[in-house]
């Protein structure tokens, strides 16, 4: 599990914020809008995915920095 072992591995949170923020930007310019999803879902879905890499990216350099200074 990839976050099974956060304290010692903040990396592997850094890595999926930085995939979510990808997906984030990436999404409207290469995947088509299909379906019944209107413009207002689409753009909540962009905001959670970007809510979500800042605050997985905000967490893993608080553990980052908190692993350096030896707290944990």
């Amino acid at each position: 599990m990839i976050f099974g072992n956060r304290e010692k591995n903040p990396r592997a949170m850094m890595m999926v914020g930085m995939a979510s923020l990808a997906v984030a930007l990436a999404w409207p310019r290469f995947l088509p809008v299909t379906g019944g999803l209107g413009p207002d879902a689409i753009d909540g879905m962009r905001g959670v995915l970007i809510g979500v890499s800042i605050g997985l990216n905000l967490w893993a350099v608080r553990l980052g920095g908190m692993k350096r200074r030896g707290n944990r």
